[in-house]
């Protein structure tokens, strides 16, 4: 099921669609700093989680979805998709029919969701926009190997579970990423200087091509992936007696491994301090003992979704390896960067009262009250600085 929907969605993970996404993003980003309510004035206090939370469905939704679903989401639409997110919990999935109040309204929000997507597809159906060129015109037009068009509530539901499939990713991940800028104010200077140095004084539009160009961008989103890895475990079923090297045992196949990829990417051996958050560390010229990066001589391979590893011996693996690597690694990678890349242009951020460290979460509330949000300080740039 993985490969078969990964072959239908890879028509919006291509470079030609990731040259088309930079542009909107930027506008969605741009747009959130101006209109949202977190961001209301010149300077502020900022709940980290919930905002990220917004603006990564908003750029999602804009980007792998087109314009007539970004349009339903306001505020109301982002709550259902909140409460279907808050069906993926343990006592969901072992008791998905109990009448819980989480359950009812996952499937209300779920059935709210179908038929907004359902809604749209029968307008184009029936012939209104016609030059749509988004994933659902492409998932609209594919068929199954037994030539059997995609039905369309099947379509629907897809357009669910891509919009779902890298939402707590992505969310969190920038989370934390504003979380350690606000720790490290000095790297957002670093990242509007380099903006300035590569790009040009005058910080021309973000394109796709010159976002490439930002190598500490793509270094402070690497390095929060690496030591914020937002994959826990990584299962796989063993399919071949497998012998454990160096011991007399074999595991059978009637077991299933488990590896977690926040274990190796927080080893000493492959990188030195690892508890920091560095993101120099991945300079080219760094001297460090092993910077976990995939070996590039290691054999590579399309599944359908643009060229990845075939195998999984690097120590930094945040998507996974292998046949079941994330589809969406690659515009995780452009969201976030390009995400990070406009907010330093527009704003600065800081812990409340300069403390040190990162921001705290408080535990001890997790079963009596919502857990304390995560908040920073922020101040919009004036026209010199920027």
């Amino acid at each position: 099921m993985h490969l078969v929907f990964s072959q239908f969605v890879k028509f919006g993970l291509t470079t030609e669609a990731f040259e088309s996404y930079v542009p909107l993003i930027v506008d969605e980003t741009t747009n959130f700093l101006t209109t949202s309510k977190w961001f209301q004035g010149n300077s502020g206090t900022l709940d980290v989680t919930s905002a990220m939370a917004e603006l990564t469905i908003y750029t999602a939704s804009r980007t792998l979805q087109g314009r007539e679903v970004r349009t339903k989401f306001d505020s109301t639409f982002a709550d259902y998709f909140h409460d279907l997110d808050m069906g993926f919990t343990p006592i969901n999935f072992m008791l998905p029919w109990a009448p819980l109040p989480q359950n009812r309204k996952r499937d209300m929000a779920n059935k709210k969701m179908t038929d907004t997507y359902m809604e749209i597809i029968k307008q184009r159906r029936a012939g209104a926009n016609k030059d749509s060129e988004d994933m659902i015109w492409n998932l609209m037009q594919c068929v199954y190997k037994n030539g059997i068009p995609i039905p369309d509530l099947e379509i629907a539901h897809m357009m669910i579970a891509l919009l779902m499939a890298g939402q707590h990713s992505s969310s969190s991940t920038s989370s934390w990423i504003l979380l350690r800028l606000a720790q490290n104010p000095q790297i957002i200077e670093e990242l509007l200087a380099e903006q300035k140095r590569v790009l040009g004084g005058d910080l021309p539009p973000l394109t796709y091509e010159n976002v490439q160009k930002l190598t500490l961008n793509a270094q402070v989103v690497k390095e929060t992936l690496r030591i914020h890895t937002p994959i826990h475990s990584i299962m796989r079923q063993v399919t071949n007696p497998l012998p454990v090297e160096g011991t007399p045992f074999v595991i059978p196949t009637s077991h299933v491994l488990l590896s977690a990829p926040g274990v190796t990417s927080k080893m000493k051996q492959y990188f030195p301090n690892p508890d920091a958050w560095d993101p120099h560390r991945w300079d080219k010229d760094a001297v460090v003992t092993g910077n976990g990066d995939e070996d590039p001589a290691e054999d590579k391979i399309d599944y359908g979704y643009g060229l990845v590893s075939k195998g999984g011996a690097s120590p930094y693996l945040p998507f996974g390896a292998g046949r079941h690597r994330c589809i969406g690694e690659q515009f995780a990678y452009l969201q976030l960067g390009t995400i990070i890349a406009t907010i330093v242009r527009e704003v600065k951020v800081w812990n409340e009262g300069k403390k040190n460290g990162i921001v705290d979460t408080d535990y001890s509330s997790l079963f009596s009250q919502p857990m304390r949000p995560a908040k920073v300080q922020w101040e919009r740039r004036t026209k010199k600085e920027a």
